[in-house]
């Protein structure tokens, strides 16, 4: 695929940038990124656009290495949370809440428990999947993101923060996964003890009357922390 000049840079990771460029948003991925990878990140944007949960759609170019995808007009919430922390960190509860409440059933978003061993050393995977196993038999799953922190979510510009009344969207759902929610609050309590420390406890205050309406104990919600932990370091 060939850009005619007007494409403008709008986010850069370690992997891929994303480009505005004629009303879509293109990511392009380095050429060393294999393309099996980038294959089953459009198997998973379907399957959260069939689960209701993001209208954002993905589609295929000439290139294997760029996904073209429907623009989301708006800033991350992010942008927002200094000047209104309560609010964000309450809309960042409320988006737990409305993946988790999602249909599961026939998801082709495969469970954790299938791939969080690919990356690991015996001696790490000897730690990390009895832990899944074991609370995935205590706590029910649903679809988890896995990901889910202020850069992922996108809400309408010059929107003040009420946290009832956002139309949000939530992007990037590469990570996610069929698994009990616990994992999913887990990951993102090791996101911020990695970035914003100072953020740990309006994130706990915000999230644990969902963790512990779900029945969730403290110990297996440090126990999920330690595999996310491990699960993270590999990325």
């Amino acid at each position: 695929m060939t850009f005619d000049g007007s494409q403008k840079i709008i986010g850069k990771g370690a992997q891929a940038e994303v480009l505005l460029y004629h009303e879509f948003a293109y990511k392009v991925y380095n050429q060393s990124y294999p393309t099996e990878w980038i294959a089953f990140e459009k198997q998973q944007q379907q399957a959260v656009n069939k689960a209701g949960l993001c209208p954002v759609k993905y589609y295929d170019t000439d290139d294997p290495h760029i996904i073209k995808m429907d623009l989301v007009v708006g800033e991350q919430l992010e942008k927002s949370v200094p000047k209104a922390p309560e609010e964000g960190f309450g809309l960042l509860a409320k988006a737990f809440c409305f993946v988790h409440e999602a249909d599961a059933s026939n998801t082709t978003i495969p469970p954790l428990s299938d791939t969080a061993g690919l990356m690991l050393s015996d001696e790490e995977k000897a730690e990390v999947l009895p832990v899944i196993d074991r609370l995935s038999q205590k706590y029910k799953s649903c679809i988890c993101h896995l990901d889910m922190h202020f850069l992922n979510i996108m809400i309408p510009n010059d929107t003040p923060l009420i946290a009832d009344k956002i139309n949000y969207t939530i992007i990037d759902w590469m990570n996610t996964r069929v698994a009990p929610p616990v994992f999913d609050y887990a990951r993102t309590y090791v996101i911020f003890n990695e970035f914003a420390k100072e953020a740990l406890e309006f994130y706990k205050a915000a999230v644990w009357p969902d963790v512990q309406t779900l029945g969730i104990s403290e110990e297996d919600f440090f126990e999920a922390v330690k595999v996310c932990t491990i699960l993270r370091s590999k990325e």
